[in-house]
């Protein structure tokens, strides 16, 4: 069976990478080369994974995580170590970048890793389940508490902004 045609690759890319590249920037290292190495995977495979999308996730975290272990013990071998880069490249309109960095940080990686795959990668809990290796019970669970865990910590702010100006 062919792989998959070039055309409907770089639609894939147009349409997914900016959501992988922010699921791939969680761990310390190039969220960019994640997406392009997983894009260069699915290009070789033949035949192509039958459900595409939750493949690229897949393939994204088993290389994060690979390379994160690898660095670890690189690390531990010269005795250095690195500050983990920033999850988003660009500023968004509707969000501030650092803000939502921010508040993701506070979340266990099981916990954010669930959050970013739903939200910004739009992959059902099902598919989440498979990613991450857990139940669709424990998945939806660790959406939730992620969830519950960051509106807790934003009614706090929220509720000592002081009243907008009336003009």
């Amino acid at each position: 069976m062919p792989s998959i045609e070039p055309d409907a690759l770089g639609r894939l890319y147009r349409q997914h990478a900016p959501a992988l590249l922010l699921y791939a920037r969680q761990w310390p290292g190039n969220g960019e080369d994640l997406v392009h190495d997983a894009f260069v995977k699915l290009a070789r495979q033949s035949p192509p994974p039958a459900r595409v999308l939750p493949w690229l996730y897949r393939v994204v975290r088993n290389t994060a995580l690979t390379a994160h272990r690898a660095a670890v013990r690189r690390r531990r071998r010269e005795g250095v170590t690195g500050a983990p880069e920033a999850w988003f490249a660009v500023v968004d309109d509707q969000l501030d970048a650092q803000e939502a960095v921010r508040r993701l940080a506070v979340l266990e990686l099981e916990l954010r890793e669930v959050i970013v795959a739903r939200i910004w990668g739009g992959l059902t809990f099902d598919e989440i389940a498979r990613l991450v290796g857990c139940s669709l019970p424990t998945a939806h669970r660790r959406y939730q508490a992620g969830l519950t865990e960051l509106r807790e910590r934003m009614d706090g702010q929220w509720t000592r902004n002081p009243p907008l100006p009336t003009t």
